[in-house]
């Protein structure tokens, strides 16, 4: 299992985060923000996620998500074509390392459900069989 450090913190203007980088300088560190001030609007084709304001739009029609829908949706549509695996979006959501193995499962299929024009043969969220779950929108 690869180590993973989660930090929460109110950070409005990134100081610390910039201390903590420079801190781990590394080729190895990688960074899951689902909060970051950068990009606050993610646009596909057909799904429009505002990160700030936590509002969704599915062909321009809001869809309601809860907490963990949300967060795994921009966990995943932030790096679009990366892997997560179970384990690891579970902690990018939810900040703990300990949880029940049905959890990310169920949030995804929820998640499809409301966003995928066919949640049983998705467009964004695909599963790696073995590995984890990916965001890989369709071609606009």
């Amino acid at each position: 299992m690869e180590n993973m450090i989660i930090i929460r913190i109110s950070d409005p203007d990134g100081s610390i985060f910039r201390r903590i980088m420079g801190v781990l300088h590394s080729e190895d560190v990688e960074v899951v923000d689902i909060k970051s001030s950068k990009n606050t609007e993610l646009s596909f084709p057909g799904l429009i996620i505002q990160i700030n304001t936590g509002i969704v739009l599915r062909d321009y029609k809001e869809i309601q998500l809860n907490y963990g829908e949300f967060a795994a949706l921009c966990c995943l549509a932030r790096y679009p074509k990366h892997i997560f695996s179970k384990d690891r979006l579970y902690s990018a959501v939810y900040g703990q390392d300990h949880y029940n193995s049905n959890t990310i499962p169920n949030t995804i299929c929820k998640l499809r459900s409301k966003i995928e024009p066919d949640p049983r043969h998705p467009t964004y969220i695909k599963t790696v069989v073995g590995m984890g779950y990916k965001f890989d929108p369709p071609k606009g």
